[in-house]
């Protein structure tokens, strides 16, 4: 009935959501003479800067032979997705406090401000996936590297060459992976959100928080990394771990992701809709008295 409930108020909001959302993504650049197109920039200024600093300083790879242009297309892909999930969680910690002005003057569906907050967030992450496509049209197919298939008889993962960039059928699972991801992440900001009016320190241990999650995920180091160190629960237990590896999978390498990931995938991202969603709504008619 949760869910049920949302997606009605979703559905009968929908302009004010696009009005909320349009509204904010023009609101990043008002001022600036390039205005929208700095959606376009801002993610290859970052993808150059995490090529400098991780490819040619750190010399992060994840076998031996790889290529630099993988390595990049890979630490990017992480990067929007993350950046994805960590906006709609700290922006939407604090939009209940931000906008206390209309939850306490009209009839406001305060249901809309975390989901609003998604859908900007959800075209961030957009343009970042359609430059990493375009990155694997280029040095996947157009000026792909030398000898990309490795030998069966090296014994070690390290000294295996590395996997050919490819477009595939698996980019059908895409839509799906971004469901989930959002799911996952709108259940987490309903959660927050409601908290942080509660309690105000809730803001503050988030922002922490992100900071901690997103270097206990494999973005910009190899998941087999971790493992050999013997901290493999950190990638099991972390969501956002099995959702990097499969964008990287369906949009680099032609992967359909593995079916029991998608379904513990799945479980999570319902479970903390459904949470954080009850907790909202539950919470709701005395958001007027927190504020």
């Amino acid at each position: 009935m949760t869910l049920a409930r949302l997606y009605r108020s979703l559905r009968r909001h929908a302009p004010l959501v696009g009005n909320f959302v349009d509204k904010d993504l023009k609101g990043r650049y008002i001022g600036s003479t390039a205005g929208f197109f700095w959606s376009l920039v801002q993610p290859l200024l970052s993808l150059a800067t995490y090529t400098f600093v991780f490819s040619f300083v750190l010399d992060s790879r994840w076998s031996a032979q790889q290529p630099t242009s993988q390595v990049v297309l890979m630490m990017y892909l992480g990067i929007v997705t993350w950046g994805c999930h960590a906006e709609i969680v700290t922006r939407s910690t604090g939009t209940l406090i931000d906008n206390g002005n209309l939850i306490k003057k009209v009839v406001f569906p305060s249901e809309i401000l975390p989901a609003y907050i998604s859908m900007s967030a959800l075209a961030n992450l957009l343009i970042g996936v359609a430059l990493v496509l375009l990155g694997t049209l280029v040095f996947g197919y157009a000026f792909p590297a030398a000898d990309p298939t490795p030998p069966d008889w090296l014994p070690s993962p390290g000294e295996r060459g590395f996997e050919p960039l490819r477009l595939g059928l698996s980019l059908l699972s895409v839509p799906l992976l971004l469901a989930l991801h959002l799911g996952f992440s709108l259940g987490l900001g309903y959660l927050l959100a409601t908290l942080n009016l509660m309690i105000r320190d809730v803001g503050h241990f988030t922002s922490a928080l992100i900071t901690i999650w997103m270097f206990g995920t494999p973005i910009f180091y190899p998941e087999a990394m971790v493992r050999e160190r013997g901290f493999g629960w950190v990638v099991d237990l972390n969501p956002m771990a099995w959702l990097v590896e499969a964008y990287r999978g369906a949009i680099l390498f032609g992967h359909w992701p593995e079916p029991l990931m998608l379904a513990k995938l799945a479980l999570v991202a319902l479970a903390s809709l459904w949470l954080g969603t009850r907790f909202f709504f539950k919470a709701q008619h005395r958001f007027a008295d927190f504020l």
